[in-house]
């Protein structure tokens, strides 16, 4: 891990608007910008310092959801200084407030691992080659009127899961789903760095998730980097369709590659950090590492919409899943032919929305809602209706969860 160029000031400009849709007061972050002199360091006016005094009053008015919110702001933008680390175990202890009383056990150790509250922590453990990996997940459903269906939810090199609860909350009260936030590779508490083959961790994920709640479709929302692996896992047929919103893909490529070193607001070293490096590489180096993430150039994208004469009749060929891929027109981060390139590809939409930067951050809830329209009406969801209606579904108290205080994450009540 390694520290980076990055004046706050910046920062500010670029993620504030990320930081408020966390959940995170407007008044907070306003006071951060004011107090933040200095990225790096731990006195009075450092990022970490005046975060966490802000976090601590949180705490202090019992506000915990927002506490835990702020307590990830200040281990924000990658784990690079031991302030840092300590800032993200306070971001997870608040967050265990959140659901205390609430929790699941070891997942899926027994039959009613997937009973109780309606949100929970658990923690999956996964095969994978060269042994057994543990990977906590958060996960919500709303209580009635549940519609038989997962969407694994993940952000992308520095939004994790718990940053994006209340998207999370949001998707599953509104479209009947079991939601399962995960951090994605490299990042927050999912197991080793980044790498190109980071979606056998994810299709493990996908496998179990399968073995708890069999015939039910399984989607994948990626937002940024988390994007990519959407994206790669519609591509290999792995789950039922997917949403990519502002992940880099390489099918703009050649015309359009990503020069990393150029990246603004920190990007270079937020990667950096992702990828488990001490420092920044050289430019030949970085075009080496991140050519090997292209899906392009790992073969994925050969499969156009006109190689196949049939769709119908076309057998195990890529691009069968349904596939969203979404970004901004301005993104400042990923070319647009990574996104709208992807339009050659079967089974695939793509929107690209004008006016609009990195995820189309600028117009995120209606886009949102768009998505899910967009998922509740794939065949693999469209089979499966759900039942009962709540009066109460939007309902929320002050930790962030529904008027109800009783739920169930299998859909049995």
């Amino acid at each position: 891990m390694f520290t980076f160029d990055i004046a706050p000031a910046e920062l500010f400009d670029e993620r504030s608007r990320q930081f408020a849709a966390w959940g995170i007061p407007a008044r907070t972050v306003a006071r951060a910008r004011a107090g933040i002199t200095d990225m790096w360091g731990t006195g009075p006016r450092g990022w970490v310092p005046v975060w966490a005094r802000l976090a601590q009053e949180a705490e202090a008015a019992g506000e915990w959801l927002s506490a835990a919110q702020i307590w990830g702001a200040a281990r924000f933008p990658a784990l690079a200084t031991p302030e840092r680390h300590e800032a993200y175990e306070r971001q997870r202890a608040a967050y265990a407030r959140v659901i205390a009383g609430r929790r699941l056990p070891v997942l899926p150790s027994c039959p009613k691992a997937m009973e109780g509250p309606r949100i929970a922590r658990g923690t999956v453990e996964l095969r994978l080659a060269g042994g057994m990996v543990s990977l906590p997940v958060h996960l919500m459903a709303r209580r009635r009127r549940r519609r038989p269906g997962v969407l694994v939810l993940s952000g992308g090199v520095d939004t994790w899961k718990v940053e994006l609860h209340r998207m999370a909350v949001a998707t599953a009260l509104a479209t009947g789903l079991l939601v399962v936030s995960v951090d994605m590779p490299g990042t927050g508490e999912a197991p080793g760095p980044l790498t190109p083959d980071g979606d056998l961790l994810l299709s493990a994920l996908v496998g179990e998730i399968r073995r708890w709640r069999p015939g039910e479709p399984v989607a994948y929302l990626g937002l940024s980097f988390g994007g990519h692996w959407a994206v790669k896992l519609a591509l290999r047929g792995v789950v039922d369709a997917a949403v990519d919103i502002g992940g880099p893909t390489g099918a703009g490529e050649p015309e359009e590659p990503i020069d990393v070193l150029a990246l603004p607001y920190g990007m270079p070293g937020i990667l950096g950090n992702a990828l488990g490096l001490a420092a920044l590489p050289e430019a030949a180096e970085t075009d080496g590492m991140l050519a090997a993430f292209s899906l392009r150039r790992q073969g994925l994208l050969d499969h156009r919409v006109d190689d196949v004469e049939d769709a119908d009749d076309a057998g195990d060929v890529h691009n069968c899943v349904p596939l969203l891929a979404v970004n901004g027109a301005h993104d400042q981060f990923i070319p647009r032919g990574d996104t709208a390139r992807l339009a050659a590809l079967r089974n695939t939409t793509v929107w690209i929305v004008p006016g609009a930067t990195h995820c189309a951050a600028e117009h995120i809830r209606p886009l949102l809602a768009a998505t899910w329209a967009w998922l509740l009406t794939r065949p693999p969801f469209r089979r499966h209706p759900a039942v009962r209606a709540d009066p109460h579904l939007w309902a929320r108290d002050r930790d962030g969860r529904g008027s109800t205080s009783r739920s169930s994450l299998s859909g049995r009540r």
